[in-house]
């Protein structure tokens, strides 16, 4: 089984980029892991069916960058792995999580 590899960019703000990926892919196929590299960056690993993979990129190419992907000509019900690196425009590499103080 091949793996398939895509490079994706996203000029929006990153908690709401991160939300609209995530709603297009619960429609297609299953997050199974993910990595955020401070700001800058989210790698996602989605399980899903190979019939769908198309039909995962051209709804993720309508909302963020995507780098070119040959289609796939299938109607194959197996389970394929597809890797989603995505690079935030606006991100700094500065991330820093605010913890409020609690008194005590």
């Amino acid at each position: 089984m091949e793996n398939v590899f895509w490079i994706g960019y996203s000029n929006e703000e990153r908690h709401s980029a991160i939300n609209k990926i995530q709603r297009i892919i619960s429609k297609y196929g299953n997050v199974v892991d993910f990595k955020l590299f401070s700001d800058i960056s989210l790698s996602i690993k989605i399980e899903i069916e190979e019939l769908n993979i198309n039909k995962l990129y051209d709804e993720l190419s309508l909302n963020i960058g995507i780098d070119k992907f040959e289609y796939l000509n299938t109607i194959a019900k197996k389970e394929r792995t597809v890797y989603l690196n995505v690079t935030f425009n606006k991100g700094t590499g500065n991330l820093k999580i605010e913890v409020p103080s609690v008194p005590g």
